[in-house]
């Protein structure tokens, strides 16, 4: 197919191939449950137009792809976008009717519908939108004196003007794709005498002005994000006006002559790295790469780094890196796209504050309630049965909520970087096992057998005892609510080479691999702890991989829903190195 034929197809919606245009409207239903799967206030009012919708379109899909149009007359081609938008008309009743989120699907096949050549069709678009729109309203799942009902008149009025222009645009496309083809046809003849290959170097140099003109309007557009253009080594081939606007530099004293390591701050590089010093850092060499290998690190996904202004301030952005390559698809370079996050980050510190300014207010009232209770026991007037019962309720639950405090005042110094450990070398062994006698109470209530297999070699790791038996504790605690009666829990403790292994394994009701990624986000539960009810507000594992990253250890997890999790703590094992007295959190 030659670039013409292509070019034709794209623009006019070859009527030929009716199954990829259709598959805009298959994509954009799928997307659409996809929607209400994940996003709370999306949802299905009523069903049975809604599947009916789902199921039109699905079927209109397979029936564009299966028929032979090419045999059949081509005005019957709009069964497809108008039975389509009569689908999307009855997700749109389903889903909220005229309140639905949905409503904007109908612009798929209205589309279709006014690239046919014919002025006929802008009206056939319109007064198709007009009755997919009121349907709600023909088949009684809104009221007609509901105001919403404004929107069935006024938006085919949009949509006709959209059609219209739409329906102009696409003849003139075919006008001027008719008129390609001559000129092209006309090209090929006239190559041949070379007193008009003048003609044609012009025509092709006025379409690449054109071309030109519209990347400099492209690029001139991106002001919100920096997006600077670098070759391999990080010199800086173009330096976008959003670069210019957040770091201070005009593109005309960078480009070809700074390297794009005067702007990064090695300081927050190197963390990313989890690395505290580089003895090559003053080659830029190096320095260079360390950055991409961090904004390349998760698949081209941003990744949280700082960017240095003129003035010496660091910006912390998230940033993203793509290769840039030639016309023969070799790499020459890099493109990196930022986005200053000074605000978010401003916004999740006062958030934190606030938590921990909660927590504090929370744990005064709380333990001196813990303390009048005590009180209350310890009077010499004696108590019924049933007046202990009802304080030993109360004590459980203040004390339930004292832990919830201590864990919400945790998560917030672990936020900000600033919770304090205490490091001596402890015995990784001895905190094992202290945190397997403290859960074995509460596995035999539960029908649970605990395990423990502890390794006769040297256990020692430079650590906070207290905040590594809480991490043991948290992730015993997890494996026990987690396993239901006549299950197993098994923590062991070895050592591999310079590392101290610690696994908790069980043969609980497992994690959705879907849900794995977010495993160690604040408050995040699983799908599974939801529909078993299990107790929790989702600070454990967050709080224990903050732990384990302080001691400079990983934890990591797998887990096979229905059959079981494991956790695995790596810590390096105790050298003649002092430690640090204290380390942040993640």
């Amino acid at each position: 197919m030659s670039p013409s034929d292509w070019l034709s197809r794209v623009v006019t919606f070859d009527s030929n191939k009716p199954g990829i245009r259709q598959l805009a409207s298959v994509l954009g239903i799928l997307l659409s449950l996809l929607a209400i799967l994940v996003v709370p206030s999306a949802r299905i009012s009523a069903p049975f137009y809604a599947w009916s919708g789902v199921a039109l379109v699905l079927v209109l899909g397979v029936v564009a792809y299966l028929v032979p149009w090419d045999r059949i007359a081509s005005t019957w081609v709009l069964v497809i976008p108008l039975g389509t938008m009569l689908g999307f008309g009855l997700f749109r009743t389903g889903t909220g009717g005229a309140t639905s989120m949905f409503g904007a699907l109908i612009i798929l096949p209205v589309v279709w519908i006014a690239a046919e050549e014919g002025r006929r069709y802008i009206w056939i678009a319109a007064l198709a939108t007009n009755a997919a729109l009121l349907l709600p309203y023909f088949v009684g799942e809104a009221s007609w004196y509901d105001g919403q009902v404004i929107r069935g008149y006024f938006a085919p009025i949009v949509y006709l003007v959209v059609a219209a222009v739409i329906n102009e645009l696409a003849h003139r496309a075919r006008v001027q794709l008719a008129a390609m083809r001559q000129l092209a046809e006309e090209r090929s003849r006239r190559l041949l005498e070379s007193e008009k290959s003048a003609g044609v170097l012009r025509r092709t140099q006025e379409r690449l002005r054109a071309s030109e003109d519209f990347n400099k309007s492209v690029w001139a557009a991106a002001i919100h994000e920096a997006v600077i253009v670098t070759d391999l080594s990080g010199g800086i081939v173009a330096w976008g006006p959003g670069a210019a606007a957040m770091l201070g530099p005009v593109a005309e004293s960078t480009e070809g002559t700074r390297s794009l390591v005067d702007f990064i701050d090695r300081e927050r590089l190197l963390a990313a790295h989890g690395l505290t010093d580089c003895p090559d850092e003053q080659d830029s060499e190096t320095i260079f790469t360390r950055f991409v290998e961090a904004t390349e690190r998760s698949g081209g996904s941003t990744s949280e780094l700082g960017l240095v202004t003129v003035d010496g301030v660091v910006v912390p952005v998230h940033i993203s890196c793509s290769p840039r390559r030639s016309g023969d698809g070799t790499q020459v370079g890099h493109i990196f796209i930022a986005a200053d996050i000074t605000q978010a980050n401003e916004v999740a510190r006062l958030k934190d504050e606030f938590v921990g300014m909660i927590s504090h207010e929370l744990r005064t009232p709380l333990s001196s309630i813990l303390g009048y209770i005590e009180l209350v026991r310890d009077d010499e007037a004696p108590l019924t049965d049933e007046q202990l019962h009802y304080l030993g309720v109360a004590e459980r639950n203040a004390h339930r909520l004292l832990d919830l405090v201590g864990d919400l005042l945790f998560a917030a110094q672990v936020e900000a970087g600033k919770f304090p450990l205490e490091l001596t070398t402890v015995d990784v062994g001895a905190i094992v096992t202290a945190s397997a006698e403290s859960a074995v109470p509460v596995a035999q209530r539960s029908n649970i057998a605990v395990h423990v297999e502890i390794d006769d070699s040297d256990l020692d790791v430079h650590g906070d005892a207290t905040r590594l038996g809480q991490a043991y504790d948290n992730l015993l605690s997890n494996a026990i609510k987690f396993t239901p009666a006549g299950g197993s829990v098994t923590i062991r403790a070895v050592r591999e080479h310079s590392e101290i292994v610690v696994e908790i394994v069980d043969t609980g009701m497992g994690i959705p691999a879907d849900e794995m990624d977010k495993l160690f986000t604040r408050f995040f539960r699983s799908t599974t702890s939801t529909r078993q009810a299990v107790q929790g507000v989702g600070l454990g594992l967050n709080i224990t991989k903050a732990i384990v990253a302080a001691h400079r250890g990983t934890l990591g997890a797998s887990s096979i829903e229905g059959e079981g999790t494991t956790f695995e703590i790596r810590l390096p094992v105790a050298s003649d190195e002092p430690a640090p007295e204290a380390v942040a959190g993640v």
